[in-house]
């Protein structure tokens, strides 16, 4: 844990929020480029507050276009999961400091001023993430769950979704269509219910993909950096 030594800027709530992170936890960066924004997954290393951010940068060959990327001053769009008791995504915007090469890739960014979070707002415009819709015979009526991609791989995903009387819990092995938008088009992906966790208002479902369908590939290469 970090001590708060400082008495600028962010809430108290926002500070908790950031608080909760522990070095070597996983985050996505989401960083400005000119054609396209480009996001990877890489680890959190710490904080020193009020003043910077800290993130591992690797040094590896395939790395290079991301970190020509992280000039001083370029924006960057932080996410991440809080497990636990608090349940939430957050994300926040920073901009580069200073990256470093030696002794290990390290990225500095500034402090964010103000920390975005999913799980307890009603408004599903303002969910960071990859955004989804689920589509299941069990939800009633016309409308789709909705919600947020927060860990992808190949061969499935992990979506959380929020509480809702309309949208009841899919037990495992639920046959599910997850909705995604690629370039202003609806894309459809088949996936199976592998596992589910109910975690104070947010409900977290592990699922599996039905096939190799080439938009998963897609998806990763949009979303991730694939080794």
């Amino acid at each position: 844990m970090v001590e708060r030594t400082s008495t600028k800027t962010i809430s108290e709530e926002d500070f908790e929020a950031l608080n909760a992170f522990q070095p070597g936890d996983v985050v996505d960066l989401e960083i400005t480029m000119p054609a396209a924004s480009k996001r990877v997954k890489t680890e959190y290393l710490g904080m020193h507050t009020n003043d910077c951010m800290m993130f591992h940068i690797p040094t590896s060959s395939k790395w290079i276009t991301v970190r020509d990327a992280l000039t001083v001053d370029n924006d960057i769009v932080v996410r991440s999961i809080v497990e636990g008791s608090t349940g939430q995504v957050i994300a926040y915007r920073v901009k580069v400091l200073k990256l470093l090469s030696k002794p290990a890739g390290i990225l500095i960014t500034s402090f964010p001023s103000r920390i975005q979070r999913i799980g307890l707002r009603a408004s599903t415009r303002s969910l960071p993430g990859v955004a989804i819709n689920i589509k299941s015979e069990v939800f009633e009526g016309d409308e789709d769950a909705s919600g947020i991609i927060v860990d992808l791989s190949k061969h499935g995903c992990k979506v959380g979704l929020q509480v809702k009387p309309e949208w009841p819990i899919l037990i495992d092995n639920t046959e599910i269509t997850l909705v995604y938008m690629l370039n202003g088009e609806a894309v459809e992906i088949k996936a199976m219910v592998k596992n589910h966790k109910l975690d104070n208002r947010i409900v977290y479902y592990g699922l599996k993909f039905q096939s190799g369908d080439a938009m998963i590939g897609e998806l990763l290469a949009r979303h991730t950096l694939v080794s």
